[in-house]
């Protein structure tokens, strides 16, 4: 008999795509179950066959093995009936770190640039044929969505560090994009989240490789005993970008591994963040024996990821842009990524906090990442299902701290609200940039709709 294996919560990002590559790489039957609403993943667990069914207690009784999503608890009724009848329940990144084990794995971790990090890395893997398995956080038009199940040795995988996760991986190759603050409610301080990386880069083997971002300033406290490749654009790294120029939506460069020239990229995404995840992905392609010349090829033809700086449409002339960005850096990097693209257009960034403990414990920073913003809208904070303690922290008060730095900030409440003052608002020149990893993208989809 098949190994029957299913999904309680099919239809999050994460566990569609373990989804899709577990029937090749258990050579598994998959069955999934979530609520009734639409999501993107309907449609990708549509392609891969993969059926999606309303909870109800009796979908695990004939599985061998459940995979649980963290939205749910012990209470829910498929997860209760799975331990009645002794049936394994793993959690994502439990069961993540088994498909990885059966492949040479490589992690992509970091506070941002994880996502299209692992997209760009998985273009160009599957551009020189090497046919790896992909898990992404998100919808990747390049490689056909958040998943690639491929025949090759390689394992690539997005790999978060909320509750440390990542440790349950052990992989061969780990890229470490950037070492922040985030995740309030589960991290201390700045030094528990450099501690969950340190102990990741310990687990890869010295015949492995590390690379990581050569300019963080928190990169000493990380070693491991794989050798360490650093990237950035300081002279200190190994593989480097120089003579860096923005154009439109992109940017145009030199690239140097270890002091040798190896030739342009052409780059299609904005802003210098992205300039950082290409050289990252170059590290890891050329450890992995890709010609350099079909690396930087492949990168020219990378077109973005869904939620980042995602072109949602035009509205009189007015460009309607939507990206992930939650924390204060990844903000700041989009918006001067978003300025560098289209200098003369009025950016008017609208932004959603993502929870009360991150909006609280970022206060200060968050009200110093708008600058480069000529107005910036402030909609009420999306909570987390995690987050008990509520109403620590407003974003009524975010947009007041935002005035006192001299920024141009108004608090508007609700996504309608919003909507319509963008709506009588909006001239020809403007740039709508929607912020935020809750639903903010609404207000965009409203105003091209």
């Amino acid at each position: 008999m098949p190994l029957h294996i299913h999904f309680v919560g099919v239809k999050g990002t994460g566990m569609s795509a373990l989804a899709q590559v577990s029937a090749h790489v258990e050579d598994a039957i998959i069955t999934g179950s979530d609520v009734s609403e639409r999501f993107f993943t309907d449609a990708v667990l549509e392609r891969a066959h993969i059926p999606v069914l309303d909870f109800n207690a009796h979908n695990v009784e004939n599985s061998n093995l459940v995979v649980a999503s963290a939205a749910y608890g012990e209470d829910q009724p498929e997860i209760a009936r799975a331990r009645e009848l002794n049936i394994p329940v793993l959690t994502y990144p439990q069961y993540l770190g088994r498909l990885m084990s059966k492949k040479r794995g490589i992690a992509v971790s970091g506070t941002h640039g994880k996502t299209t990090t692992t997209a760009m890395a998985g273009l160009t893997l599957l551009q020189a044929g090497i046919d790896p398995t992909i898990v992404v956080g998100s919808d990747v038009p390049s490689i056909g969505g958040n998943a690639y199940s491929g025949k090759g040795e390689y394992f690539l995988a997005e790999s978060c560090e909320y509750r440390r996760h990542f440790l349950n991986y052990s992989p061969q190759y780990l890229i470490i994009t950037n070492i922040e603050f985030d995740h309030p409610d589960y991290f201390k301080d700045i030094e528990d989240v450099i501690s969950a990386f340190a102990e990741l880069a310990q687990k890869v083997p010295a015949a492995g490789r590390v690379f990581i971002w050569a300019e963080d300033p928190n990169r000493k406290f990380i070693q491991s005993q794989a050798p360490i490749t650093t990237f950035g654009l300081s002279e200190e790294a190994d593989i480097q970008a120089k003579e860096i120029h923005f154009h439109d939506e992109g940017s145009s460069m030199k690239i140097f591994a270890f002091g040798k020239y190896l030739g342009e990229l052409n780059l299609h995404v904005a802003g210098k963040h992205n300039i950082l995840n290409a050289l990252a992905a170059i590290a890891l392609c050329l450890e992995l024996g890709i010609p350099a010349k079909q690396i930087l090829a492949s990168l020219s033809q990378f077109n973005g990821t869904k939620r980042r700086f995602e072109h949602i449409g035009m509205n009189g002339g007015a460009l309607i842009v939507d990206d992930y960005a939650h924390h204060p850096t990844e903000i700041r990097s989009t918006l001067e990524g978003a300025r560098l693209s289209f200098p003369d257009r009025r950016i008017r960034a609208i932004f959603q906090p993502h929870t009360f403990s991150r909006t609280e414990k970022l206060l200060d920073e968050f009200s110093h990442a708008f600058t480069v913003a000529d107005e910036v809208v402030v909609a009420e904070i999306f909570a987390s299902a995690r987050e008990t303690n509520l109403n620590t922290i407003s974003a009524s008060a975010l947009a007041e701290l935002m005035q006192g730095q001299g920024v141009n900030a108004r608090f508007i409440n609700s996504l309608d609200e919003i909507h319509d003052y963008l709506a009588d608002t909006l001239t020809p020149k403007d740039l709508v940039l929607t912020l935020g990893a809750g639903d903010i993208y609404k207000v965009g989809q409203s105003l091209v709709g």
